[in-house]
């Protein structure tokens, strides 16, 4: 009964840690409406983006179209909806990437010292020599743009950020007590990783994550704006700021909301992320205690 008291009484506890941090709570309300839009553009868009109606080019906002249409004629609410579908799946995948190979190489590295450990670290160096944009732009060179080739360009440029994070977070718990037990009682190095180091640093790994969301869709919006990334007829953020950039003059908000939409979308999982290091770091968890 005492266990079951105490474990109901820190409940309260945690709720109000997460209330009280204003970067989490901020941060998931902007990241949520771009992730609910996403979402709901998979079963509803108030208008089809791929019908051209130059007849009703440039309309003003109205409760037809609600932000109003664009020089094709198309609804920009829905291209907005579809565009923040595109940037997240984008994102997510990227980052998928990156999880899956970098934290293996990252927890390799710091496993097995020594020579193994120098080559993946260079390796991992020679990565970040090419950024998401200069590596779209030689994978488009040998394949062609695309939404896959952007994918791919971004996910390569996430997998040395998790490989650094995890070997740090597995050095620093090299010396801890626990893992000296488990090396005592007879455990491998597999089953220590397994069980003990990488339960111990995935709030480190979900912080990264969390950012590395924010990069993504802000690179893949990016792509898009320079032609390499998402092509017609699906929607983007930035290949609706490069179709907008000759209308500026006299229809400003073509560029405005997409503008708008990366800003809110970049700054809320920015925040998310600031929010969760806070709450899940012990020696940041004081500050909002």
């Amino acid at each position: 009964m005492s266990q079951g008291n105490s474990s109901l009484s820190m409940r309260p506890r945690r709720l109000a840690r997460v209330l009280a941090s204003k970067s989490f709570m901020v941060g998931a309300v902007m990241a949520s409406l771009i992730v609910i839009a996403g979402v709901v553009s998979f079963f509803w868009t108030p208008h089809a983006i791929d019908a051209l109606n130059v007849s009703k080019r440039l309309l003003p906002p109205s409760s037809t179209y609600l932000l109003g249409t664009d020089q094709y004629g198309r609804d920009i609410l829905s291209m907005l909806m579809i565009g923040a579908r595109t940037s997240i799946i984008v994102a997510l995948i990227a980052v998928g990437i990156g999880i899956v190979i970098g934290v293996p190489l990252g927890l390799l590295a710091a496993t097995k010292r020594g020579l193994l450990e120098e080559g993946v670290m260079r390796l991992n160096d020679l990565i970040f020599a090419f950024p998401a944009i200069l590596s779209a732009v030689l994978i488009t060179a040998l394949l062609g743009p695309g939404i896959m080739n952007a994918v791919i360009a971004i996910g390569i440029f996430n997998i040395p950020v998790f490989a650094r994070v995890a070997r740090g977070g597995a050095l620093a718990l090299s010396s801890r007590d626990f893992l000296l037990a488990a090396r005592v009682a007879g455990k491998g190095s597999l089953r220590i990783t397994l069980e003990h180091v990488l339960p111990n640093i995935a709030s480190l790994l979900i912080v990264q994550a969390t950012i590395q969301l924010s990069l993504g869709i802000l690179a893949e919006a990016g792509l898009s704006y320079l032609g390499l990334g998402t092509q017609p007829p699906l929607a983007s953020w930035g290949r609706m700021l490069n179709e907008a950039q000759t209308m500026v003059a006299f229809a400003p908000q073509l560029a405005l909301y997409p503008g708008l939409a990366i800003v809110v979308s970049v700054l809320g999982f920015n925040l998310l992320g600031d929010g969760l290091r806070d709450l899940l770091d012990p020696k940041l968890r004081r500050r909002i205690a």
